[in-house]
């Protein structure tokens, strides 16, 4: 049996992988000149370099002796630090009572207590109903906290009012139940099999930064003979009698054409159904219309000092600020950079060809060291440089209100091809981990093989936290 598989990120790679020791043929194709998809990694100087943080985390054991197996054992674990500033102090992010009820102004923190008292007895009279981001978070943190911690913050980052976000995304990203609970969780922290609980050890490759993982998939599924075609997007799937019998592709500016017996789709969803032939109905494609990505613009500054915070990551709501988010890589692993120097990756939620996606590495390295040195991070006389300045135009699936009717169309069409199975983050449209992506590829890989479905769309489809 030939499987194609359409894109080389993790659950592409999984996938391929999978199956390939199952005795498969495969053929990975990917329109970048790399795998891993946004978890890649690659060397700028004298150091490794990430798409923002990533971390492998996961209470499947299994899974985790499937990454010592990928990586050859080459791991370093972590415990995970990461902060959000507000009100010129730092908080621990996921919040933790002690440090709230410490760190934050007296006054402020006798506000957030009655405003969530106020907001629980309300419920009582007036419900709030979970019909979007900010009334999911109002009625189980209160006013106060909502905006120190969770409106302003992602406002900012998706570029949009919370009203207009749905309520899956508080429910998948916030990880407390609300203010009560993070309480309760602070006095008695909570025992492994929690599903809601925060797994704060993570593991991370020792040497590569994170793109040591796809390097890896990519390196075994070459050895066991699968063929790994980069740059080479798909242009066409020929569909037969409900059937996918043929994939094209672009490759050194020519179309090559491979037979298939099944196709596995890891590519943003949009784009896979576009290249359907005969192509999609007129209603799929104002559904495709109506799903939007935001594209996030990385900016790398060197800084001439050992280490600038001890967090592998540290949110920055505050809307005076431009950069939302910056993390340390010396962070995750010692040897990802020198003792002397260390490199701050400062993110950057823009849309698609606006003015931050346009910014040069010069103007996007200064906006990170002004924001860097406002928030007391790095001191004004310190020496920094921009080294590099990466950009991604599908990194979130943007989860509006009407997300979910307009996914549903697109997945219902893609279900027409019975040999057709899309998974992943970005073919399920779904913000999920790098563990829910490997594990899904795992399972698509024995539905493929054994022709019984392994249920691998149940993979990060609960209402969990998935921070």
């Amino acid at each position: 049996m030939h499987v194609v598989v359409l894109g080389a990120g993790f659950a592409g790679l999984a996938t391929a992988y999978e199956l390939l020791k199952a005795g498969h043929q495969v053929t990975v194709l990917e329109r970048e000149s790399w795998v891993g998809g946004m978890a890649t990694s690659w060397k700028q100087g004298k150091y490794w370099l990430d798409h923002g943080p990533h971390r492998f985390h996961s209470r499947d054991k299994k899974l985790i002796e499937h990454l010592y197996e990928v990586l050859d054992d080459d791991v370093v674990t972590r415990e995970r630090l990461s902060r959000i500033y507000m009100q010129e102090r730092f908080f621990h992010y996921p919040l933790k009572a002690k440090n709230v009820l410490t760190n934050m102004p007296k006054l402020l923190m006798v506000r957030a207590l009655w405003d969530y008292v106020w907001i629980r007895m309300r419920q009582w009279f007036k419900p709030i109903p979970d019909d979007n981001f900010e009334n999911w978070v109002l009625k189980r943190f209160g006013k106060t906290l909502y905006e120190m911690f969770f409106g302003t913050y992602t406002s900012k980052a998706w570029k949009m009012p919370c009203t207009e976000i749905s309520a899956d995304w508080a429910s998948q990203r916030i990880s407390q139940a609300n203010l009560w609970d993070t309480i309760i969780k602070t006095l008695n922290p909570p025992k492994g099999g929690e599903v809601r609980s925060l797994v704060s050890e993570f593991w991370y490759p020792g040497h590569g930064g994170i793109g040591t993982i796809g390097r890896k998939y990519g390196e075994k599924v070459r050895e066991m003979g699968g063929d790994v075609r980069l740059e080479s997007p798909v242009t066409r799937i020929e569909i037969e009698d409900g059937y996918a019998r043929r994939v094209a592709f672009e490759q050194d500016g020519e179309e090559h054409v491979v037979e298939c017996d099944e196709v596995v789709n890891t590519i943003p969803l949009p784009r896979l159904l576009e290249t359907f032939s005969p192509e999609i109905g007129p209603d799929v494609k104002q559904a495709i219309a109506k799903l939007r990505y935001l594209a996030i613009v990385f900016v790398y500054l060197e800084v001439d000092q050992p280490t600038v915070s001890p967090d592998h990551w540290v949110y920055l709501p505050e809307k005076h600020l431009t950069v939302h988010r910056i993390s340390e890589f010396k962070n995750f692993s010692d040897n990802v950079a020198p003792d002397d120097s260390t490199v701050v990756c400062c993110e950057i939620t823009c849309k698609w060809d606006d003015e931050h996606w346009n910014l040069t590495l010069e103007e996007g390295a200064e906006i990170a060291r002004r924001d860097l040195v406002t928030v007391g991070l790095l001191d004004e006389g310190v020496g920094c440089r921009g080294i590099d300045l990466h950009r991604l135009r599908y990194a979130y699936p943007v989860y509006d209100l009407t997300y979910k009717e307009n996914l549903d169309l697109l997945k219902k069409e893609a279900k027409k091809v019975k040999n057709l199975h899309t998974t992943g983050r970005q073919g399920l449209y779904r913000y999920n981990n790098m563990d829910h992506s490997i594990a899904m590829g795992r399972r698509v890989a024995k539905t493929v093989a054994k022709g019984t479905d392994a249920k691998a769309d149940q993979v990060a489809a609960g209402q969990e936290y998935f921070g």
